[in-house]
């Protein structure tokens, strides 16, 4: 018979008493205007078993059973099971345990022999519905927070790049004539006093250190142009690697390749996403200044559940069964601290100030990443050093 509700349900009864389960099994079978296929459990162990080996879109749950008592039963069994419907089904009367039941998550709350088959049927069906409404509302909602919280983050960018654009413009010309001052000075001076001369190369240094800033500055300012063509990844790293060549030299450091040969094309600035590779790889680089290993990785893969723990929790901007292009840069360094894991993509977080960071690299990278609609996160590796992950959509 076909069910009027038009769906056919699987639905598990987890029922110690069997007569109690003979009387739900002969109700569903007999019902009129739903369909079922049923399976029963008789006790919350052996229902976490069938639930591993089939697939329910309903249970029928009496809260007192062998191995679990009261409303512990329900709690126990939503934290194994948080998406699965449950339908109480109890001999006890109390107004307070039902209104309890539906607190803790159960869709309804039957109490044994005052109900009809009718009664049971339109409470299963109705508790498959009101559950996939909870966690539409629970996914739209999610979504909408995401939104809200980057829509924040890209004001605030925004405002950072409006003001950084600005100020570059107005200190670059009095920052030029005073890089050229400490030139012509140290031309006429010549080097009869060691003292003046390493004044000189100090203010020099400080000059061009705030240069780099002012560079880095209207960069961070115009990251939302983009010229995107659709472009090979591993192309990309081909081109990136020689700029960093010298400096991987310089620190003894082994680059390693396993860069998957048959990868999408995926639709890209290139020069940017060269940028992102090239600060990243230069972070790796400064982790490493005794020597290491730098290992560059690509893959293209279905995203899927695990690939969440990549995924900063104010930016999800992929699905399961989304087609992506990971890139993976690790090195063998230290590490780095938890409480600078959280800080590292923020505009002007250095750890390296001592030696003239600016702390605009990654910041730049995350932004770039993020006008492309892909991701960026950079987290410790269990074996030791770091890796940098990002995610690019197909």
């Amino acid at each position: 018979m076909k069910s009027q509700f038009g769906k056919k349900l699987q639905v598990l009864i987890v029922e110690d008493n069997p007569l109690d389960s003979k009387i739900l099994l002969s109700m569903l079978s007999s019902s009129p205007i739903g369909e079922f296929e049923t399976r029963a459990a008789a006790s919350l162990s052996l229902a976490f078993e069938e639930i591993m080996q089939h697939r329910f879109d309903v249970v029928i749950l009496d809260l007192n059973l062998e191995d679990s008592r009261g409303i512990d039963t329900l709690q126990k069994f939503h934290r194994k099971f948080p998406h699965l419907p449950v339908v109480i089904n109890t001999g006890s009367y109390q107004d307070d345990l039902g209104l309890q039941a539906i607190k803790k998550g159960a869709q309804d709350y039957l109490v044994k022999g005052t109900y009809k088959s009718y009664m049971l049927v339109k409470s299963l069906y109705y508790a498959v519905e009101r559950k996939k409404a909870e966690e539409e509302l629970k996914t739209a909602y999610t979504h909408l927070k995401e939104t809200q919280i980057q829509l924040i983050q890209a004001e605030k960018m925004n405002v950072v790049g409006g003001l950084a654009s600005g100020i570059a413009h107005e200190v670059k010309n009095p920052l030029a004539t005073i890089i050229y001052g400490v030139e012509y000075l140290g031309t006429k001076l010549g080097h009869h006093d060691d003292q003046i001369n390493l004044t000189l190369e100090s203010i020099k240094e400080a000059a061009r250190t705030a240069d780099d800033i002012i560079k880095g500055l209207l960069d961070f300012a115009s990251l939302s142009l983009l010229k995107k063509t659709p472009e090979n990844l591993n192309d990309v790293i081909a081109r990136s690697l020689p700029l960093v060549r010298l400096q991987c030299d310089r620190n003894g450091i082994e680059v390693k390749k396993a860069l998957e040969p048959q990868l999408p094309l995926i639709k890209i600035d290139k020069n940017r996403i060269e940028q992102v590779i090239v600060n990243v790889i230069l972070n790796a680089l400064q982790a490493m200044k005794d020597g290491g290993t730098l290992t560059i990785k690509t893959a293209a893969k279905e995203f899927s559940r695990q690939d969440n723990g990549w995924m900063d929790r104010r930016s999800k901007p992929f699905r399961s069964g989304d087609h992506v292009v990971i890139l993976d840069i690790e090195d063998t360094g230290p590490g780095i601290k938890e409480a600078h894991l959280v800080k590292i993509f923020d505009p002007f977080f250095t750890t390296r100030r001592a030696s003239g960071g600016v702390g605009l690299g990654l910041a730049i990278a995350r932004t770039i990443m993020n006008n492309h609609g892909g991701h960026i996160r950079i987290m410790n590796c269990e074996s030791g050093g770091a890796r940098a992950r990002l995610i690019f959509r197909v």
